[in-house]
């Protein structure tokens, strides 16, 4: 049900949906949807826990709500999901738990401050990534070459602040937003909510408040897919 195979088909769920006052399976749909779309980057496997008893037990009608991360909150772990309806207006908010299956590095051995990472220093795992630290290394690619600037103890997750490289994004930084599709691309600015090395997740907050989810290219560049 929550396979990333059905991304496309939640996606379609998002552009004409109804939640009515007796549609509590609707509302349901509506933010698994959201969910799906936002974590799709993250991992294969995407697995969105709704406990019944989160649902409001009636809502008025809508004919175009609009699903949104409220400030500070992530599309994963335990969270929470607004939905908005602008006429009429109202907006409520649903706890959700979202599990994200994929890959992610922690340290094969004892590693000391000053060490320069290579393949042997790691060992690609697979789990929740939703439960690991944020900031959690996904590939080789972002580890080979760095350089510890703190010791890790073996087993850890390697995390971005733990080396020293180079970041493509910094916490707070203003960055190029650019979603990209066949065919066409379009940019917006907003801020940085974490730092990324390249090739990271990061969220970053648009200007108008949203909350989007991208990934980190040097230069200050965040690409969100379409």
């Amino acid at each position: 049900m929550h396979n990333r195979t059905l991304v496309a088909l939640a996606f379609g769920l998002l552009l004409a949906p109804r939640i009515g006052s007796a549609a509590d399976v609707d509302l349901r749909t509506f933010v698994e949807a959201f969910l799906l779309r936002e974590t799709r980057q993250l991992g294969e496997k995407v697995t969105v826990e709704i406990r019944r008893g989160s649902l409001p037990t009636a809502t008025r009608d809508c004919t175009a709500p609009q699903a949104f991360m409220p400030a500070g909150r992530r599309a994963w772990g335990a969270t929470v999901v607004g939905v908005r309806c602008m006429e009429p207006r109202w907006t409520l908010y649903v706890p959700v738990r979202v599990q994200v299956e994929g890959t992610y590095l922690t340290t094969a051995r004892p590693l000391s401050a000053g060490t320069v990472m290579g393949p042997a220093d790691w060992t690609a795992m697979t789990g929740d990534v939703a439960a690991q630290p944020a900031g959690v290394l996904r590939t080789p690619e972002q580890a080979n070459g760095a350089t510890l600037r703190i010791a890790v103890a073996a087993g850890a997750p390697l995390r971005a602040d733990q080396l020293l490289i180079a970041q493509a994004v910094q916490r707070g930084q203003k960055v190029r937003v650019v979603y990209r599709a066949e065919g066409f691309e379009v940019a917006n600015e907003g801020v940085a909510l974490t730092a990324a090395v390249e090739g990271q997740n990061v969220q970053v907050r648009l200007a108008g408040g949203k909350v989007v989810q991208g990934v980190a290219r040097d230069g200050g560049v965040v690409e969100v897919p379409r």
